[in-house]
């Protein structure tokens, strides 16, 4: 199995090549939302390379199921929460707070560097991401723990 920055390589380059398109070419609105998007499709897929953080509800929620969340992906979800019902793959660093920086990047490594740190995402229940949503956290977190403390969502300890 590759090493994730190794997986994260290829990332780093497209997203760099598509910022740099953003600021050298002349975009109307709509190419530009689109070039946008694609950055954003990008980041969420790296996150299929990193192992998800648990809140304890949703630990002792698919503890019934046999299901390991801190391996699954959202692409394995529907195995196990048919409708995307009860669980939630969030964001602990926002995608829009991850792509506005690697637009200021100046290089693919320089991507890379912001990619490896930022990419965390947790399993949630759907009403703790609605806590989230409520306290004006959906996509804007100057501090995701803060913020998590706030929502009183307690993330299970890695090692546990």
């Amino acid at each position: 199995m590759a090493d994730r920055e190794t997986l994260l390589r290829p990332f780093a380059s497209s997203i760099h090549a598509k910022a740099s398109a953003l600021r050298q070419l002349e975009l109307d609105t709509r190419e530009r939302a689109r070039v946008l998007e694609s950055i954003s499709d990008d980041i969420e897929k790296c996150t299929n390379f990193v192992r998800a953080d648990v809140s304890e509800r949703a630990l002792d929620r698919a503890r019934p199921l046999d299901v390991d969340l801190r391996t699954a992906t959202w692409h394995d979800q529907p195995r196990f929460d048919p409708g995307r019902r009860v669980f939630h793959l969030e964001h602990i660093v926002p995608v829009s707070t991850i792509r506005h920086a690697c637009l200021e990047a100046p290089s693919d490594s320089a991507v890379l560097e912001i990619l490896a740190p930022s990419l965390r995402v947790a399993w949630v229940l759907k009403d703790e991401d609605s806590v989230l949503t409520r306290l004006g956290y959906r996509s804007r977190r100057q501090d995701p723990e803060a913020a998590y403390r706030e929502a009183k969502i307690s993330l299970v300890p890695r090692d546990t």
